[in-house]
């Protein structure tokens, strides 16, 4: 019977997150697939090449927090802005996003992997091989909304790079207006990043070390600060629970942000995840009645705004949300392998799970005559040096 410590529950959970990692070639193969795709919507031929074009990627592949599909049936969601330097009163939301659909429908790959127009975003399909599918959400500058951002108190160098996005489900969709939904990619990511900063620097210069190379050499895709993981870790969770149940499965971005504000920049992963899952309902807000979860980048903006569309959501958050900081507990008490297993498979799923534990056993088979037991790891992560925090009261 093998014995676990703090650190050898860390190391598993670790273990599970590297499990959940999109590979080294996938990221390589999704970054070249989006950056050919902005090569083709801003060449010199198109009619955006004189519109200063950028193309950037959004959500969960920028933000490193990407995790494995729960069935090799299912892709990947790739999240890409283009944005061109119009404003809103030289073009309709539907005369730009018309016009990025051409553009795709004019290459002779493009426009066999087109799907049919979504609400905001044009989305191409690939080869199941590929294992992704893109979604490319046309944009313009929302430059008119910063003053109003900046009185918000929003920093002026995430209120900068606010956008303006199509809808077109919106009355005024083909119409000249200054009412274009806003959004802010960029600024989100800049705040999710100023929010594990120390850790991310320190991981950085570790692996510079490592493989003897500069600071600027380290790939940012290589670097997975315990926020990182425990977002991963949170999302895997969250998919199982909800596989059956996808119209009320908590929203990425929910778990992201209350993640990101209750994250004190940690480096051990199990200390973060304790104090994540213990803090992340106090940034859940009552305003006037409605649970508010903010937008950093946007204070306006209510992420968990369909919570009140669909009064199942906020109870399936909650119930969720406990159920995870149980067995959070629970697996901080397994005295054994055996035991642990049997908790992780539950949270984490079977294959995940029992590869990490194979790991786990032969590692400990090789290095327990060195004193050196658990999961060797690419990173080295900081022993507990306090005793961990008790559990706080239900905040909900």
């Amino acid at each position: 019977m093998i014995r676990l410590s703090q650190n050898d529950i860390s190391g598993l959970l670790l273990g599970i997150t590297q499990k959940l990692d999109i590979s080294d070639s996938l990221y390589i193969a999704a970054e070249q697939k989006y950056k050919a795709v902005g090569e083709w919507l801003s060449g010199d031929n198109s009619p955006f090449a004189i519109l200063s074009p950028t193309i950037y990627p959004q959500g969960s592949f920028q933000f490193g927090t990407i995790v494995k599909p729960l069935t090799d049936t299912d892709d990947y969601d790739l999240d890409i802005v283009f944005e061109v330097m119009l404003s809103k009163d030289e073009i309709t939301q539907e005369a730009l996003k018309n016009s990025v659909g051409k553009r795709l429908k004019d290459h002779g790959i493009y426009k066999n992997l087109l799907d049919k127009e979504g609400r905001r975003c044009w989305t191409l399909q690939y080869a199941d091989s590929a294992r992704f599918h893109m979604d490319i959400l046309p944009a313009i500058p929302g430059e008119d909304v910063i003053p109003l951002l900046l009185s918000m108190n929003v920093p002026e160098s995430l209120a900068k790079t606010s956008i303006s996005i199509t809808d077109k489900t919106l009355s005024n969709y083909s119409r000249i207006n200054l009412q274009w939904p806003l959004s802010n990619p960029k600024g989100y990511s800049a705040w999710f990043r100023n929010r594990m900063l120390i850790q991310f620097e320190n991981l950085r210069r570790i692996i510079a070390t490592e493989r003897k190379s500069s600071l600027g050499e380290v790939p940012e895709y290589t670097i997975k600060t315990p926020l990182q993981r425990c977002i991963q870790l949170l999302k895997r969770h969250r998919d199982i629970q909800f596989a059956e149940e996808l119209e009320i499965k908590p929203a990425s971005i929910i778990i992201t942000t209350l993640a990101a504000n209750a994250y004190n920049n940690e480096a051990d992963l199990l200390k973060a995840l304790v104090s994540i899952t213990d803090k992340m309902p106090n940034y859940i807000i009552n305003r006037n009645g409605v649970s508010w979860v903010s937008n950093p980048t946007d204070p306006r903006e209510n992420f968990a705004d369909r919570w009140q569309e669909d009064p199942q959501k906020l109870p399936a958050f909650k119930n969720w949300h406990q159920q995870f900081k149980t067995e959070i507990g629970d697996l901080l008490n397994c005295e054994d392998l055996d035991e642990a297993k049997e908790k992780l498979i539950l949270m984490f799923g079977e294959n995940v799970s029992e590869n990490v534990i194979d790991e786990f056993k032969s590692s400990h088979k090789e290095h327990n005559q060195k004193g050196q037991i658990g999961i060797i790891s690419s990173h080295p992560t900081v022993e507990i040096q306090d005793p961990m925090k008790p559990w706080g009261e239900e905040l909900y």
